[in-house]
């Protein structure tokens, strides 16, 4: 599409320039507010010009103030540190704390500087204000009076007994201020170097005092800016004097009522450095213009919805297609948190224009990076790494994350993979150097780092390593690019606190390294003159586009929070000082946003309607201006979010061929499979739930973890009872060894060995190398034993103990043509009592659920989940009763419970049918409901269908796949 379409800011500025220098331009001595405006400059000088022509001089206003200054700006890192050396001379504050304030103390001095405010006067102990009214002669009435009402609400109507501590605080640091800015200046002045504002009060007093000018030789060139600090202003100044012209960015309808803050500072601006040309247009805003407001349902739908709003203002050719947008179409993000959601939305490979170029001003953000990533992941390696027995060991966690990364998992290395499957399999919570020191690579990054200097170098080595890997990976070249630039950063990082000479921790490195690299941009590669333009709203200045998308137009994003920037300097004595207010703020934000439109054809304005705790989904004022202020038409239209919800109706599994083949399995007449008490107990729950665990077998993944769920506690406890009672296998009134044993400690070392078991396989890992969570666990798991089940068996000690952990199966004929099944366990423990009957113990460490209301209960009723743990303990008494015919009792040993006094674990049938539940008492009953299950089971034309109750569906390892 060719370029032609209004005129721009920059093309009059050059049309204007060339008509007055011609080929003279050459000599002149341009100055932007934005490198990219030169650009754009350059590109609209070359249309306008008829022949080739040498580039103008291109001037920075940091770079000007610099050569002035005689003073270069300094690295803010070693900026804070020299600020921190100042600062603890007057107060006691770790670097670590003393960072955050660091940061407002530097943006404090820096906004004093360049608006050249008195600090002495400012931070002047006030407690006595008479004396300080004779040292604002040079203030107006108006700014006395705020002065004077801060201070006698904060300090001087006080009675100083009662100051809170924050205000003391403040008092104390507020009084040191103004020696430590003096003493700051000072030091930066010995070693060369400051920050930007102090960098413009020196630029500025030197011209005042004449100490350094301006080169009149120059002819100079300013164009495009908008506010100006003091010390700018005095630049300006002796740039007018030196016959500087001037080129102003605005439009009339904001600049001409004083009451639109969009003007607040050209007004200002024109009077004092008035225009070196009417060529340039500045009743643009009167122009035609289709502005549309969009409110979407979210941030991410404005960005799907940005490519429709391309195709609606791409042009036709003569056939009707699509013509693609060139450089005259800007998409604008107000939240540059959305660049990565719009980049994927444009990157389509079916979309409308494929040939359509798009060019990022903004920077792809480092934190996004696989790199980024990858330095993370060895920083939380380095931070979780401790020393144990075996010498230094890692957190299993941060080992298997940098095994897993891209950056090793692409590297085809066995001696990874085979490191990945030996961390796995022998569960190695922490994982010894020596183990993963396999070749050279992993030595390099599995190598700890005891302080800042080595950790440092551990860092850029580490990233070295990887990055020389060799392998055939498409983003190779921009992985060394990235990894070369943040070892760059990183050792920039570790000499800037070397030169500042303090000590920090690794903690305080560590955090330092994270915010400045993930305050980093890396630039895209592309032709900036070529596509549409995908920019922030500070790249927008002077630059001019036919089509506008601007994005997240909410007020509490544009202009935004006008009191949020942290500072020493209260709202009301900046007002007083003439410093930056919110006012000045929106003054700024409002600016950006009206000469962003004024010259454009096609405005789309999108805000995210919804509500929430980060923003209240009101659109920006600057939008409600325009509806009420311009006059200019204005439609409004909503785009919502198509949801299809996912059918929720749960799934049933029909008994296809191949789910009676594996149904077949438990009626086998030799060796068939058995069926365990838990999985039927599950069948009876929820059938659907049977399926998927019996038999599609499907699981959970096997990950390797330290923290102890619900399952793995009682696995713990479980061993620990089968390691402690072993003691008294076959013993009868077993109270007196009891008692004993857990006199010599033997409770305690069950327990050790049962959780080794359980967490380390078998390892004896020393009980002062358990994490936090496991010492609890055991600590728990040795209570329950020791104050609970002990004691009541001590108590109640009618009984021998004559199986633990004891495997007990039968056969169990279910119809009349003979099927059955074999049902297998392992019981917990099974007692002989002192009247001969066996009684079934089972532990468990939930809520105590000992009561039933009848057989129907435990099979057909609602209550049938809650019931599986006694469901399952009759289970295991039918399984003694066929084996021996001998009578078995249920017990259900609660832990949690068991230390009452009142406490038994016997069943209750709250039903009246058995005033003992044993089971002589219901077998007959039990059997025949248990054989109508097992027929409805094996039935072929019974689906497996999900249980009717959703709660028992809570904590359901399969609710996702059922769709309950």
């Amino acid at each position: 599409m060719a370029a032609v379409g209004r005129a721009t800011f920059l093309g009059e500025v050059a049309r204007s320039l060339y008509a007055r220098h011609g080929e003279e331009i050459a000599s002149l001595s341009l100055l932007f507010p934005s490198r990219r405006a030169r650009l754009f400059f350059a590109d609209e000088l070359s249309r306008i010009a008829d022949k080739p022509l040498w580039e103008p001089e291109w001037l920075s206003l940091d770079r000007m103030m610099e050569e002035l200054s005689g003073l270069h700006a300094g690295d803010r890192l070693r900026l804070i540190a020299e600020l921190y050396g100042v600062y603890r001379r007057y107060h006691e504050e770790d670097f670590d704390r003393f960072y955050f304030w660091g940061e407002m103390l530097l943006g404090d001095f820096d906004m004093i500087d360049k608006y050249r405010v008195d600090a002495g006067q400012l931070f002047r102990n006030i407690s006595d204000l008479k004396e300080l009214e004779a040292d604002w002669s040079y203030l107006t009435d108006e700014q006395r009076q705020i002065i004077r009402a801060f201070w006698e609400g904060v300090f001087l109507e006080t009675d100083r007994s009662t100051d809170s501590v924050e205000r003391q605080r403040f008092l104390r640091v507020w009084n040191s201020l103004g020696a430590i800015y003096a003493e700051f200046r000072e030091r930066l002045s010995e070693l060369g170097f400051a920050y930007g504002g102090m960098v413009q009060r020196r630029a500025a007093d030197r011209l005042l005092s004449g100490e350094a000018r301006v080169d009149g030789d120059r002819r100079y060139v300013v164009a495009g800016f908008n506010a100006l600090s003091e010390c700018e202003k005095v630049l300006f100044d002796h740039l007018r004097q030196a016959g500087a012209e001037f080129y102003w960015d605005y439009d009339r309808s904001y600049t001409d009522r004083r009451e639109q803050e969009a003007g607040m500072f050209l007004r200002d601006n024109r009077r004092r450095y008035p225009e070196a040309s009417d060529e340039v247009t500045h009743d643009n805003m009167k122009s035609d213009k289709e502005i549309r407001i969009v409110s979407t349902a979210s941030n991410a739908a404005q960005c799907k919805y940005v490519p429709t709003l391309l195709g609606e203002l791409r042009p036709k050719d003569a056939q009707g297609g699509p013509i693609a947008l060139d450089k005259r179409t800007a998409i604008v993000l107000t939240d540059e948190n959305l660049l990565m959601p719009l980049l994927c939305s444009l990157s389509d490979p079916e979309r409308e224009c494929p040939d359509e170029r798009v060019n990022v001003t903004m920077g792809f953000p480092l934190k996004h990076s696989t790199a980024y990533t990858f330095v993370e992941r060895l920083i939380e390696l380095q931070a979780h790494g401790r020393n144990s027995r075996d010498g230094y060991a890692f957190y299993h966690a941060d080992v298997s994350g940098i095994l897993a990364h891209p950056y090793l998992n692409g590297a085809d290395n066995p001696a990874i993979g085979a490191l990945q499957r030996e961390i796995r399999e022998d569960r190695l919570i922490t994982v010894p150097v020596g183990l993963l020191g396999r070749n050279d690579l992993l030595r390099t990054i599995f190598t700890p780092a005891s302080d800042r200097k080595s950790l440092s170098a551990y860092l850029t080595q580490a990233l070295a390593a990887v990055g020389g890997v060799a392998d055939e990976a498409e983003d190779r070249p921009q992985r060394i690019a990235f990894l070369s630039m943040i070892s760059e950063e990183i050792t920039k990082l570790d000499n800037s606190i070397d030169q500042c000479g303090i000590d920090i921790s690794i903690s305080t490195f560590t955090s330092l390294l994270r915010r400045h690299l993930q305050t980093l941009r890396v630039p895209f590669e592309g032709e900036p003159l070529d596509g549409v333009q995908v920019m922030g709203i500070l790249e927008t200045r002077n630059l001019d586009f036919e089509n506008v998308i601007l994005l997240s137009m909410t007020d509490d994003n544009f202009p935004g929070r006008l009191d949020a920037q942290a500072s020493y300097i209260p709202c009301n004595l900046r007002t007083a000082y003439g410093l930056p207010t919110p006012e000045h703020h929106e003054g700024v934000y409002s600016y950006y946003f009206y000469r962003l439109i004024q010259r454009a054809r096609r405005v789309v304005l999108c805000y995210c309607s919804h509500a929430d705790d980060k923003s209240t989904g009101e659109p920006s004022r600057y939008i409600r201006q325009i509806e009420y202020e311009t006059g200019l038409p204005i439609s409004f239209s909503e785009v919502g979010v198509d949801v299809n919800l996912p059918d929720n109706t749960p799934i049933e599994v029909p008994k296809t061929d191949s789910v009676l083949t594996a149904l077949e399995e438990y009626l086998r007449s030799d060796d068939p499979r058995a069926l365990s008490p838990t999985a039927f107990a599950r069948y009876i729950a929820c059938p659907l739930k049977f399926y998927f665990a019996s038999l599609a077998h499907l699981r959970e993944k096997d990950e390797i973890t330290d923290d102890v769920d619900n399952p793995l506690f009682g696995t713990i406890l479980h061993a620990s009872m089968q390691r402690l009672y072993e003691r008294i296998r076959g013993e009868a009134h077993p109270s007196a060894v009891l008692e004993a044993l857990v006199r010599e400690g033997a409770v305690e070392r069950a327990v050790t060995e049962a959780l080794n078991e359980a967490l380390y396989r078998g390892r004896e890992v020393p009980e002062s190398e358990y994490p936090g969570n496991v010492v609890l666990v055991r600590d728990i798991v040795v209570r329950y034993v020791r104050e609970g089940i002990v004691p009541y068996d001590r108590t109640h000690d009618g009984f021998a103990v004559e199986g633990l952990e004891q495997e007990v199966e039968c056969d169990f004929a279910f119809d009349d043509t003979g099927r059955r099944v074999r049902f297998r366990g392992t019981a917990d423990r099974i007692d002989r009592m002192d009247d001969g009957t066996l009684r079934v113990v089972d532990y468990k460490t939930g809520g105590v659920h000992l009561e039933f209301g009848g057989l129907d209960d435990l099979f057909l009723s609602k209550n049938r989940g809650v019931n599986g743990n006694i469901f399952q303990t009759l289970l295991y008494s039918l399984m003694l009763w066929h084996r021996s015919g001998t009578d078995a009792r249920p017990a259900l040993y609660y832990v949690r419970r068991i230390n009452r006094p009142d406490y038994s674990p016997d069943l209750i049938d709250r039903s009246g049918a058995m005033s003992d539940v044993r089971y002589s008492a219901c077998g007959r009953d039990f059997e025949a409901a248990l054989r109508e299950k097992l027929r409805e089971l094996f039935d072929p034309n019974t689906p497996f269908r999900p249980c009717e109750e959703p709660e028992l569906c809570t904590y359901c390892d399969f609710k996702a796949i059922c769709r309950r």
